[in-house]
Parts: C-alpha cells; sequence; structure tokens
C-alpha cells in the first residue's frame, strides 16, 4: 500500500515565513519561543554513539497568534529528513519541538506501530530503493512529500509490527551501550597505561 493510505504526510514549517526576529526584551515577552528541532538532533538520535553531546535546542520565535497552527512535535510522529532520507520516530524528550520544513511529519493512522516505520524506512532494501531513485537526476537531492505519499510501504499485523520495532529499538540501545563499554575500556587503558609509565620513572 501507499504511505499515504496509512499515514498523514505533511511538511515542517517554512521558518521564513513563521519566524519573527525580536530585537528588544519587551517584543520578546510578546512572541512564543520555541525550541527547534534539527538535523543534527536527528543524527544524535539515530548515532550508536552514547558520548554524543547533545547542545541545547536553537529556539526559534514566533508570534503568539500562531500558536496551535505550526507542526510541533509529539511523541508518535515519524519524521523524515527530505535530503537526508532518515527516518526517526519521535519519543517523549522530541515533544514540543517545532518542525521545520526540511523534514516530513508522518502521522501513523492507528494500526501502524512508529517504531516498525521507521526501521522500515531505514532498512527494507526495497523501500532504500524507492528513496534512491526518487532522488536521482535531481540537481538536490530531496524527496518530495508528494513522493512520500506514493511511497509502497509494507504494513504486517500489528503484532507483528511491535516485534519488529521492538526489536530494532532494542538493536539501537545495545549498539549504544556496546559503544559505551568500548569507550570505557579505552577510558580504563590510557589511565592504567600513564599510571604504569609515571610510576615507573619516578
Amino acid at each position: 500500500m501507499n504511505l499515504e493510505q496509512c499515514a498523514s504526510v505533511t511538511q515542517g514549517a517554512f521558518l521564513s515565513r513563521v519566524q519573527t526576529v525580536p530585537v528588544t526584551e519587551e517584543e520578546k515577552s510578546t512572541l512564543y519561543k520555541y525550541p527547534l528541532y534539527s538535523m543534527k538532533e536527528m543524527n544524535e538520535w539515530l548515532s550508536p554513539d552514547p558520548n554524543v553531546i547533545l547542545e541545547g535546542s536553537q529556539e526559534v520565535y514566533v508570534a503568539c497568534d500562531r500558536i496551535g497552527t505550526l507542526p510541533v512535535a509529539k511523541e508518535g510522529w515519524v519524521l523524515i529528513s527530505l535530503t537526508g532520507q532518515r527516518a526517526v520516530a519521535l519519543q517523549q524528550e522530541h515533544v514540543g519541538k517545532l518542525i521545520p520544513s526540511n523534514f516530513a511529519i508522518i502521522e501513523p493512522a492507528e494500526g501502524v506501530y512508529p517504531d516498525y516505520l521507521e526501521w522500515f524506512i531505514n532498512e527494507d532494501p526495497d523501500c532504500r530503493k524507492q528513496l534512491k531513485v526518487a532522488t536521482q537526476g535531481s540537481s538536490v537531492a530531496a524527496l518530495s512529500i508528494q513522493m512520500l505519499r506514493t511511497l509502497d510501504v509494507i504494513l504486517p499485523p500489528m503484532s507483528d509490527q511491535i516485534k519488529v520495532g521492538s526489536v530494532h529499538r532494542l538493536l539501537h540501545r545495545k549498539n549504544r551501550l556496546l559503544q559505551e563499554r568500548l569507550f570505557l575500556e579505552q577510558q580504563y587503558a590510557r589511565q592504567f597505561l600513564l599510571r604504569y609509565i609515571k610510576e615507573e620513572h619516578k
């Protein structure tokens, strides 16, 4: 089936249309401040490296009358980078961040497990091929919202989606723990060798 048959697919906000640049503190007080979801944050979330330092989010100011009309992150949404062609199922820590226009927003319908959709878009060979073909011949390798709506997806029963999505999430966690163990072993070995050299050459 096509993605649009099991999810709503829209584009994030064009910041040039919604962002206001305040000059004074008084102007700031009349605006609403949103943390911004960025490509850097997506890459950090997908990275197996547990030692990546999550920096503070960029913030944007918008007029208060725009509140409620902007795409603000919700748990269970799936974002696709239109240029990076990678997907992330948003978690609780992402809630409340403004989604900019370089992301497509997928709001899964009932019966679609977000972690499964993240896995399918990032790992399924046929899906990866579709995304690659969609950007060939373009001067800017960016996906279109219309292409994503017609993306062919395999949607097994919910019980199978949960199994696949859960294994995918656990493997990601395992990779992070393995990387953390390697990092700690390297730190221990480095400190041991430094201490050994100092003690031997007192």
